[in-house]
């Protein structure tokens, strides 16, 4: 057991010294405290990690840093606007807003209309590549390009769910009053929450395009469409902001606290998106200019 500690070092670490630990360990007998010496120094070694002669830069994946971002936006969603202090907030700036004429209703359905927007244009933004991908399978002379298409589009069929899911679940608290009762408020700034996770969802289809050149145009097509349905995201997100502001004085200091942070990540996850998206494909098509 004490030997597997090892493998929590990082690759850097393991290479320059796994071998000599390795032959510590074995030369002594298994203790608690041994395993415990190694965990720790396991956590130093990520924390000191440029310190490792050769070592790189330390880099977290991206699935990693979407599905943190993302499960931290419906985190700030449901505990935000759930809790009783936060839930008379959200109604209260409402009532306040909505008191200083029609700029508020207004508002309300500008957001709404500019979140259901970049949701439709986050979907749409992989369509070509998913039914060119279905054409290269039954086409392409390439066995590679064959394989990856192949994979794209049952990928894309199995992300049609969550997806869906995710969709129906924005169209029912914004516009259809299903759900926990939010009011006027949390119907203009639930697409917040929501569309980043739409985008970050669909960025898995061009990210395995990416590996073949002949796709690069529908990629980095892909991420022009995503960049649109950001920038409408983060217009959404003003919208909401005024409404906000026109209200502040009935809103907790807890509220416009998880408010900022939450606007903040989720115009930060769909900014990595496009990055992402836009970056790979143009890397893509790179690959085909003459040398």
């Amino acid at each position: 057991m004490a030997k597997a500690m090892i493998s929590l070092y990082p690759k850097a670490w393991r290479q320059r010294y796994g071998e000599e630990v390795a032959d510590v360990i074995d030369a002594r007998p298994a203790r608690v405290r041994t395993v415990v010496d190694l965990v720790v120094g396991a956590a130093d070694a990520w924390l000191h990690h440029r310190r490792v002669p050769g070592a790189g830069p330390l880099r977290v994946p991206l699935a990693t840093i979407l599905a943190c971002a993302g499960a931290g936006l419906l985190l700030l969603w449901n505990p935000g606007m759930r809790d009783a202090a936060d839930l008379a907030s959200l109604h209260g700036v409402w009532a306040e807003a909505a008191g200083r004429g029609m700029l508020a209703e207004q508002l309300h359905g500008l957001a709404r209309l500019l979140y259901a927007t970049a949701a439709a244009a986050a979907v749409l933004s992989v369509v070509p590549l998913v039914f060119t991908c279905l054409t290269a399978m039954r086409r392409s002379g390439d066995r590679v390009t064959r394989i990856t298409a192949g994979r794209i589009f049952v990928t894309a069929v199995l992300l049609a769910v969550p997806v869906a899911m995710i969709g129906l679940g924005f169209v029912g608290m914004a516009f259809l009053d299903i759900g926990y009762p939010v009011g006027p408020l949390g119907e203009a700034m639930v697409g917040g929450f929501l569309v980043p996770i739409i985008m970050a969802t669909v960025l898995a289809l061009p990210m395995m395009a990416m590996g073949v050149p002949s796709l690069g145009s529908y990629v980095r097509g892909t991420g022009r469409i995503l960049m649109g349905a950001a920038v409408t995201n983060a217009a959404a997100w003003l919208c909401v902001v005024v409404l906000l502001a026109m209200g502040l004085e009935q809103a907790s200091w807890s509220f416009v606290g998880i408010m900022a942070v939450s606007a903040f990540v989720s115009m930060y996850m769909a900014a990595l998106v496009v990055r992402n998206a836009w970056g790979r494909g143009r890397t893509v098509l790179d690959r085909l200019k003459p040398a």
